[in-house]
């Protein structure tokens, strides 16, 4: 199993998220390749059996301009069925909480690929059950890939 798991943080919050959940995976004997989605190529997804996108929400509800360049290109991506889920932290004190995850999610789906679990918002810092939800997610992606 070759999972991507590609992230954007402004704070270090989901970097500290997505190295959690990397951790999670790969003691799950899962092979991760844990990369920063300015770093991302758009169309080299579907060469994963999994894709995991994490984000924050920018502003009002906006992609992080750092991602949005990888977040355009997904409009030109058949990811042929590719696993994905995503996940993101931000704050419930904004009326747009997490919509950037709303919208990594929409692009993926209308990319032809396969969301394998409910998206995570996470408010702010993670706590114990934040974490466990992230572990839920990554549980489902190792489901959807045996």
């Amino acid at each position: 199993m070759n999972v991507l798991l590609t992230y954007i943080s402004m704070t270090g919050r989901n970097k500290k998220i997505a190295e959690y959940l990397a951790d999670y995976l790969e003691k799950k004997d899962v092979e991760v390749t844990l990369e920063q989605i300015v770093d991302t190529d758009a169309f080299e997804l579907p060469t994963y059996d999994a894709v995991i996108v994490e984000t924050y929400t920018y502003n009002d509800g906006e992609v992080p301009d750092e991602a949005k360049d990888f977040y355009d290109d997904l409009a030109d991506v058949d990811l042929k069925r590719t696993k994905f889920a995503v996940l993101g932290s931000s704050s419930k004190a904004h009326i747009h909480f997490g919509r950037a995850v709303d919208y990594f999610t929409m692009a993926l789906n209308s990319s032809n690929s396969e969301q394998v679990a409910d998206s995570v918002k996470i408010d702010q810092d993670p706590d114990e059950d934040d974490f466990k939800r992230v572990e839920r997610l990554g549980d489902y992606v190792i489901k959807s890939l045996k």
